[in-house]
């Protein structure tokens, strides 16, 4: 810690000239700005942020900065503004849930329920979709199930609360969440905002093609976001004005209760919750709806889908 400069002060000091912290300040300029620059595939945001000793960061749709040298931040992302991030963390979450499988869910019962003090690190997201890896020590409290952080005798989480992923046994597995997560980022479509460039207006006669392909966050009757991660194969338009509505086949993840079928959805919805795959792959009407019917039926898993887009 610097020593204390009294000429520095917030009420100023006359003898030096200095304004103090709240004093009138000429600006030529905006010193905080929106990013210009394309976000890009999903696996460009990836990190690796260490906060503390137990918890490590992999993913972070909700702020993205670039600091200059001291602490000025001189550009600034805010996700919940585009909503081709939203989805994208929603894809991100479901195929990290598909590929850790029925065995995930069993390892998180064994290993972080009705425990005594067992160490485990544990892949973990967050209704934004952030994904983070903590290391602690599995216990019971009084018919509740903890995670203790690792170092720490008094900072706990309940089990409940963390939207496990996976676990696994003892300390010292993040590299393999990590390898993990990039895997499935990988696997996730590059997502740009949500536009009705080029798709067909609806003139009475069907559009066997699909046009284009969205990911968003499709809401649902539980509030839990387990409609994270739906896919829009979008086939034509109606128009109504600056707010065209977009029409195809929607593919809902199982566990949000919503069926996959034919529907509809505005664009400045769809906008803030999602956004529209860059370059997908030619498909059919019927295929899509297909789609919809396999996964729905268990056939299919929709992690499976965001791999062939």
């Amino acid at each position: 810690m610097s020593a204390f400069d009294p000429t520095q002060h917030p009420r100023g000091n006359q003898s030096t000239g200095h304004g103090g912290q709240f004093a009138v300040k000429a600006q030529s300029g905006s010193e905080i700005s929106l990013g210009t620059g394309g976000r890009g595939s999903i696996e460009g945001m990836l990190c690796h942020r260490e906060a503390g000793r137990a918890e490590t960061i992999l993913f972070d749709p909700m702020i993205r900065e670039n600091e200059a040298d001291g602490y000025t931040i001189h550009s600034m992302t805010i996700s919940h503004r585009h909503g081709d991030l939203n989805g994208a963390a929603g894809a991100l979450v479901n195929f990290l849930k598909v590929d850790a499988g029925e065995e995930g869910q069993d390892r998180v019962t064994a290993l972080l329920r009705g425990q005594t003090e067992r160490k485990v690190t544990l892949l973990s997201h967050g209704e934004s979709g952030a994904l983070r890896v903590i290391e602690g020590r599995a216990m019971d409290i009084d018919g509740t199930d903890y995670v203790l952080l690792k170092g720490s005798r008094k900072q706990a989480y309940r089990v409940d609360s963390l939207n496990v992923i996976d676990a696994v046994d003892g300390y010292g597995h993040t590299t393999q969440f990590e390898s993990s997560v990039h895997r499935a980022a990988a696997a996730i479509p590059s997502i740009e905002r949500a536009t009705v460039d080029d798709i067909p207006i609806d003139n009475g006669t069907a559009h066997d093609q699909v046009a284009a392909v969205f990911i968003y966050n499709a809401p649902n009757f539980t509030g839990d976001r387990s409609g994270r991660g739906s896919i829009i194969y979008a086939t034509d338009i109606t128009e109504d004005g600056d707010d065209p509505i977009i029409n195809g086949a929607f593919v809902f993840p199982p566990e949000s209760g919503l069926v996959s079928e034919h529907g509809s959805i505005r664009l400045s919805a769809l906008q803030t919750t999602g956004g529209r795959v860059s370059s997908i792959q030619p498909t059919l009407f019927s295929e899509a709806l297909q789609y919809g019917d396999d996964v729905n039926s268990g056939a299919r898993n929709i992690a499976e889908l965001y791999a062939e887009l």
